[in-house]
């Protein structure tokens, strides 16, 4: 069954954070920007140099930032 985004709640969803690196399988990028652009509240953050298992240092600044603006909104 393949992942269908109309068929999601209309409201209340929580931002989405969708990483990649773009050091990977092309194809692997091109999945998370379809992934990002497929919801408004889904935000695609991509990793330069990373490939699909992201280094924890250029992770961790991101994550927290991201988390951070969800506390406060």
């Amino acid at each position: 069954m393949r992942w269908n985004p109309r068929r999601l709640p209309s409201g209340g969803w929580r931002p989405v954070l969708v990483g990649s690196g773009d050091a990977g399988a092309p194809h692997m990028l091109t999945g998370a920007r379809e992934l990002a652009a497929s919801a408004g509240n889904f935000s695609l953050h991509n990793f330069p140099g990373q490939e699909h298992d992201i280094d924890p240092e250029p992770l961790a600044p991101v994550l927290t930032d991201f988390f951070a603006a969800e506390t406060q909104a």
